[in-house]
């Protein structure tokens, strides 16, 4: 099954179920990616071997788990593992792990494998961020018996607007809200067109137009060092797309899209003040969900909306909700961010430590070691 080199990390014998772990190592993108895709699911973005090899460039250290039941990927993790103040280390899966989560047995023997690897790289805390939804019961309970407890934050969006492409452009229309379909054909109508362009000069181009949306709605951006590093890791991967809706020559929107297998993110989005009448942010979502569609991705995450206890007019993502429900998704809440203490004292000082620690990074780095 693999070409990379590998190292059992659990007992060499497979469980009563099949299952054996396997820690893959010196792989490459291809080799990685292919696994990931493969296990349940077929993985996240975070998890791919290029973002691994972007964190590595930031002191995380990838370390990439496989499930295999008779010699097949059954499940897939890519942890990122990070020295932390507190002796010890932090280990964490970004939208990960990917496994049969119907399957307690496969979940059980992956978690041991995890706790191996953990003991080996002297970590204090593992923090995974599956995608599972709140609605299994069974799972939260599962995890919850293997040690998890609920982080005291989550790291990426816990719910999210998840709009599925394979029905035909006009189904796709019909499930948009009227005010929807009435903002894109108006956009049409006024000349408003989208283009791919991942140029270096666009890619500044987007940095500029998402420093006016910051300022206009009042959020904050990381170091533009940060966004082009990233950026040209992903657009070298092929995994970054950059979309921009235009009019007469004008930018006046862009959309940076993160693509994995047979899914898409919305990773950012920018707009500018000028023309915003002409409703250019409409057509370019709708442009490239039907670019996507046309690469047969039938997946597209929209990323972030308000939890839903705070899915109200004060929240202030109230308007990024609106926006995003009129084109027919349907809301998504995973479980969030978990934590697994390995080393309790050690675990229970940084628990306590990372408030402080996290605050004065921000305010050293104007960024976030996460």
């Amino acid at each position: 099954m693999f070409y990379a080199t590998t190292q059992e990390i659990t007992t060499p014998r497979p469980t009563a179920g099949g299952y054996t772990m396997r820690e893959v190592r010196s792989a490459t993108q291809a080799e990685w990616d292919a696994i990931l895709e493969a296990a349940p699911g077929g993985g996240h973005i975070f998890q791919s071997h290029e973002w691994g090899e972007f964190k590595r460039q930031r002191k995380w250290k990838p370390v990439r788990l496989v499930l295999e039941r008779d010699g097949e990927v059954a499940g897939a993790g890519q942890f990122l593992v990070l020295k932390t103040p507190v002796p010890g280390k932090l280990m964490y899966a970004p939208k990960g792990p990917w496994l049969p989560w119907d399957d307690e047995e496969a979940v059980r023997t992956f978690f041991r494998g995890v706790l191996t690897v953990a003991e080996r790289e002297g970590v204090h805390t593992v923090k995974i961020e599956p995608e599972v939804t709140e609605e299994r019961k069974d799972v939260k309970a599962l995890l919850s018996d293997i040690g998890f407890t609920k982080a005291r934050y989550d790291l990426q969006f816990k719910t999210t607007m998840i709009i599925d492409l394979s029905p035909s452009e006009d189904q796709l229309l019909k499930n948009m809200k009227e005010k929807t379909r009435y903002n894109i054909r108006l956009a049409v109508r006024k000349g408003v067109r989208v283009v791919e362009d991942n140029s270096a000069e666009a890619q500044e181009a987007f940095y500029q137009m998402m420093q006016q949306t910051a300022k206009r709605d009042g959020f904050g951006l990381k170091p533009r060092e940060y966004y082009m590093d990233v950026w040209k890791a992903m657009y070298d991967a092929g995994r970054a797309h950059l979309f921009f809706a235009e009019h007469e020559g004008e930018r006046l929107a862009g959309l940076l899209a993160y693509t994995f297998g047979g899914k898409y993110w919305y990773k950012l989005g920018a707009s500018t003040n000028e023309k915003r009448n002409l409703m250019p942010t409409y057509l370019l979502q709708w442009e490239v969900m039907r670019w996507a569609k046309s690469q047969g991705i039938t997946y597209y995450d929209m990323v972030a909306i308000p939890n839903p206890n705070e899915l109200n007019e004060n929240s202030t993502m109230w308007g990024l909700y609106k926006f995003k429900v009129g084109f027919g998704g349907e809301i998504a809440e995973f479980l969030g961010c978990l934590d697994l203490r390995v080393k309790k004292v050690r675990a229970a000082a940084w628990y306590n430590f990372e408030p402080l620690y996290y605050r004065a990074y921000v305010r050293l780095f104007h960024n976030n070691y996460y």
